[in-house]
């Protein structure tokens, strides 16, 4: 029969094709960071892949948001899409990072006004 043979060549090609899949493309872990209570995030600094996804927690009752910033001095422009809006009370508000660099994410409160000393940073590696 023809099919057995075809059958354990196509088995292997699609071993080889699993194998030569790059990590990163596979990763997708979520990790999550908790937005207060107060000025901080916990923990401050996340390190995680291309593809993964991190999902900020609002548990306390005031008010933060989540917003990318480029320079620690120059806070709240929106980088990369990320701007949760207010949150708290256990909302949540998560962001997939789709390419590699250090993004620095700055908090601002309900009213708009950027808080810069509350800055947490995702580390993307690839």
């Amino acid at each position: 029969m023809r099919t057995r043979p075809l059958f354990a060549l196509l088995a292997s090609l699609l071993t080889v094709a699993a194998l030569a899949t790059p990590a990163s493309a596979a990763s997708g872990r979520t990790h999550i960071v908790k937005v207060g209570p107060g000025l901080a995030y916990h923990p401050e600094t996340v390190s995680i892949r291309v593809g993964d996804t991190v999902k900020w927690v609002f548990p306390g009752p005031e008010f933060h948001s989540v917003r990318g910033g480029l320079d620690p001095s120059k806070p709240c422009k929106n980088a990369w899409g990320i701007n949760s809006g207010p949150r708290h009370n256990g909302q949540t508000y998560s962001y997939t990072f789709t390419g590699p660099a250090t993004r620095r994410i700055i908090q601002s409160d309900h009213d708009g006004q950027c808080y810069q000393g509350m800055i947490g940073y995702v580390d993307v590696g690839e």
